[in-house]
């Protein structure tokens, strides 16, 4: 049995970060060039004030061409040719730490599209061909998992929800105790705090990098809503729930209501921030909260430039720059 992986906190130095271009036109009806010029500014961002390298998954010779074309030149970005089908490389690539020895490993698990809502060729196969991609030391978790369901402080606490990990739609029967173990035998837990649910309208059951996460060792970023808010128990129960285990809040405003292109309400959150090397990259919805969450994060993330884009066309496909983003840690 191989020992357990060091998740490192995503403030720790990254070797590079992965995202995927989008492609797919049936996943972004209508939007798929906002949703590409979107993801473009992200990697424009991260590669440039955020100091970090871009490996950038591109399906084949046109989609590169017009993502180079879309992002420009003079950054740090690499475009690697891949077969995938969605952009969201936190879920669909594997969980990157270090070994004992400090050696990269890769831990996979199992991934079904979220539950068999959105199957896509090529997504659940993406994992091993990065880990070959990179050379890391493979690892397989056999759970039903994706990535933007654990939040790491890099010390051993590991946030979670009940709500998608234990969901029938992924490990039928599974219970906490049993995934804690399962979790625990790949690694390094030391404390695992369950939520019990994430926002609604959100297509992964509940993530929970839309309502909570670390911004040092046993302080964490959450929302409080305005009276009447989407989803105001929803959030009020997550402060709750992460106060009762003895973390510090960091509070932001949750957003208001932020209606995609068919009027469907969204997951709309400043939760889903990615943290580079050298910035924080913060979503916003125009909204009159923004200004106040984008404060709030920078302040948490005083050694960084703290970067606000719009969110709402990528957010449109499911998931903002958290989800669309998955760190490479530098050698330990």
């Amino acid at each position: 049995m191989k020992a357990a992986l060091r998740i490192p906190a995503e403030w720790e130095r990254h070797e590079a970060c992965w995202l995927a271009y989008p492609h797919l036109a049936e996943e972004w009806p209508g939007r798929l060039e906002r949703a590409q010029a979107c993801v473009a500014k992200l990697c424009r961002a991260i590669a440039g004030p955020g100091e970090e390298p871009v490996r950038l998954l591109v399906k084949d010779e046109g989609i590169e061409r017009a993502a180079r074309a879309e992002i420009g030149e003079g950054l740090s970005i690499e475009y690697v040719r891949a077969d995938y089908g969605d952009c969201w490389v936190r879920d669909t690539i594997p969980v990157f730490g270090h070994s004992q020895e400090g050696s990269l490993g890769a831990l996979r698990f199992a991934f079904n599209g979220w539950g068999r809502k959105f199957e896509m060729p090529f997504d659940a196969e993406l994992g091993r061909w990065v880990v070959a991609e990179v050379g890391a030391d493979d690892r397989f978790c056999p759970l039903t998992l994706e990535g933007g369901a654990l939040e790491f402080d890099g010390c051993g606490t590991v946030l979670t929800t009940a709500s998608c990990v234990l969901n029938e739609n992924r490990n039928p029967g599974l219970t906490r105790d049993a995934f804690e173990t399962a979790l625990r035998t790949h690694l390094t837990v030391e404390r695992l705090i369950w939520l019990e649910r994430g926002l609604s309208h959100d297509h992964t059951d509940g993530h929970v990098d839309m309502i909570a996460r670390f911004v040092r060792k046993d302080s964490v970023l959450c929302m409080t809503p305005r009276p009447g808010a989407p989803d105001a128990d929803v959030i009020e129960a997550v402060a709750l729930a992460l106060a009762d285990s003895g973390l510090d809040l960091v509070e932001v405003p949750a957003p208001p209501v932020v209606h995609g292109p068919d009027g469907a309400p969204l997951p709309a959150n400043y939760c889903n921030f990615y943290v580079a090397n050298g910035a924080v990259i913060v979503p916003t919805y125009g909204a009159p909260e923004d200004k106040r969450a984008l404060a709030v994060i920078g302040e948490a993330f005083p050694d960084r430039a703290a970067i606000g884009l719009p969110a709402i066309d990528l957010l449109s496909g499911g998931g903002a720059f958290h989800c669309a983003t998955q760190p490479q840690p530098a050698s330990s």
